[in-house]
């Protein structure tokens, strides 16, 4: 079995060293950090703490960087016990969590799974990072009234359960399954893809995203911008659009 951990960092360095959470995980598992924007000293780092490290000549998307790493690692064989992590940079994490995910996924013939992530150590507020699917109308009261009605209240779910799509700062794949998916849809910049890979694991494969409460971690999570017009609503508009044309596509 290899347990293949993905990182892409886009100026990362400082709350990556400061965590310390890369070093523990690359003792028990193949860690990858992908350098989008070739950090000064960050190399040098991975390679001190065992952790592979890539670097690109050009600036690529979430989904993109995510891919490449998989591409790198499973260009050799690829078995059925072999799975993929794509892990924010500012995810902490104990090594113990991800060996029981995987122990507790394996017996329930799970292939895709989330966690329980907070926003802080004393594990008291919640990251928003399991939702339902958005519509067109989500979207726009989300941006403009701060509305969002596709949050799952984390606090009254006890046991694991279905989603329709949780945050790309965690997500654990069964190695087979994001390779039958070809990774994410590198069209989307920024934003949405966590969605989008979601809805295509279930409506064109029926694999289910199962939410795990009792395995936590912590996001230390920076929200970009939001103000309208800015390069970042730029983007997610986009991704927006896009992801509502692929949900009409399969909508029955």
């Amino acid at each position: 079995m290899n347990v293949v951990i993905s990182v892409v960092s886009h100026n990362h360095f400082a709350v990556i060293k400061r965590l310390q959470c890369l070093p523990k995980l690359a003792k028990l598992f193949t860690v990858y950090v992908i350098d989008n924007v070739a950090e000064s000293g960050l190399n040098e780092w991975c390679d001190e703490n065992k952790i592979n490290y890539l670097s690109n000549k050009e600036k690529y998307g979430f989904g993109q960087n995510n891919n490449i790493v998989f591409n790198h690692y499973f260009q050799r064989d690829l078995n059925d016990d072999d799975w993929f992590l794509v892990l924010n940079p500012d995810v902490s994490i104990e090594p113990s969590v991800i060996s029981s995910l995987i122990n507790n996924m394996t017996k329930n013939t799970h292939c895709f799974a989330a966690i329980n992530l907070f926003k802080d150590f004393n594990y008291i507020n919640h990251d928003n990072s399991i939702r339902h699917y958005p519509s067109l109308f989500d979207f726009i009261s989300s941006y403009i009234f701060g509305i969002n009605k596709t949050i799952i209240d984390k606090n009254k779910v006890t046991e694991p359960i279905k989603v329709d799509w949780a945050s790309g700062s965690f997500m654990m794949f069964r190695a087979t399954l994001f390779k039958l998916l070809n990774g994410f849809d590198e069209k989307y910049f920024m934003y949405c893809e966590d969605i989008d890979i979601c809805y295509r694991a279930y409506k064109i494969y029926g694999k289910e995203l199962i939410y795990y409460p009792q395995y936590q971690a912590v996001h230390l999570a920076a929200h970009s911008n939001r103000k309208l017009l800015s390069k970042s609503f730029i983007w997610h508009v986009k991704s927006i659009v896009r992801f509502l044309i692929l949900k009409n596509k399969y909508h029955h």
